[in-house]
């Protein structure tokens, strides 16, 4: 019997017949798991199976090329403390879809399931706080998921350059540059915001989507068309949600 309990967070859930599921977690020592859920959509068990809830998970089967059956206890309801508060709700559903679409099952994750969990206490701990600043701190979070999953983008020139620099970066090597050396490339390139270098910033509505085309462009690129897999609904509908911000904006 193959078995392990795990502080979770789900990430997806689909229907299983009438009354069951499976469900995708996030384990913060078994990276992306799935498991059939007896009785999902029972009143007993509906509270516990909602996308970006903090659970600890139950994962068993007898052979290790078998789906397995997850139980779980409900730690902190995610979902529903940020179902009042729809951009940080928005770059929840996001995160959530980026990790369940993005990530191998069954491969250890650490440090990015300690980045994700420590992200969730963020957006949960102070919801009105997270809805001004969650865009750029998930910003930064796909900058770090593609780190770590050796696609980082080279930033080191920032780290040498004066603050008021303007930075690029290539769509082919994924290098930052300033300005001047982007030149008449300019046109061609990334802008890199500043917030994605200096944490102490968080940058305005353009700053952000700013940053959500770059990390866009470099998830489709390295991630998502290795498996085969379009850039996830729900991170798509975020940016539309961002653009659409700045544009009423602009508008008034």
């Amino acid at each position: 019997m193959l078995e392990w309990s795990s502080p979770s967070i789900v990430l997806n859930i689909r229907s299983y017949g009438e009354t069951d599921g499976i469900v995708s977690v996030l384990s913060l020592e078994q990276g992306l798991f799935r498991g059939l859920v007896k009785g999902m959509v029972s009143r007993r068990q509906f509270s516990i199976w909602q996308i970006g809830n903090f659970i600890n998970a139950d994962w068993s089967a007898k052979l290790s090329d078998q789906l397995g059956f997850l139980k779980g206890e409900l730690i902190r309801s995610n979902f529903v403390f940020l179902s009042c508060f729809p951009l940080a709700f928005s770059v929840m559903m996001s995160l959530c879809s980026v990790i369940e679409n993005g990530l191998l099952e069954r491969q250890p994750v650490e440090h990015i399931a300690q980045y994700t969990f420590q992200f969730f206490n963020f957006l949960t701990c102070d919801p009105e706080k997270a809805e001004k600043i969650a865009v750029p701190e998930l910003n930064r979070w796909e900058f770090n998921f593609l780190a770590e999953l050796g696609y980082g983008l080279d930033d080191s020139i920032c780290h040498h350059m004066a603050n008021n620099q303007s930075y690029y970066v290539s769509p082919r090597t994924g290098k930052v540059v300033t300005e001047k050396i982007a030149g008449k490339w300019k046109p061609k390139l990334f802008k890199f915001p500043k917030f994605l270098y200096n944490h102490n910033e968080i940058g305005n509505l353009k700053d952000w989507i700013d940053g959500l085309k770059l990390t866009r462009y470099f998830l489709e690129k390295n991630v998502f068309s290795l498996v085969n897999k379009p850039l996830p609904l729900a991170r798509l509908n975020l940016e539309n949600r961002v653009i659409a911000q700045f544009e009423d904006n602009l508008k008034n």
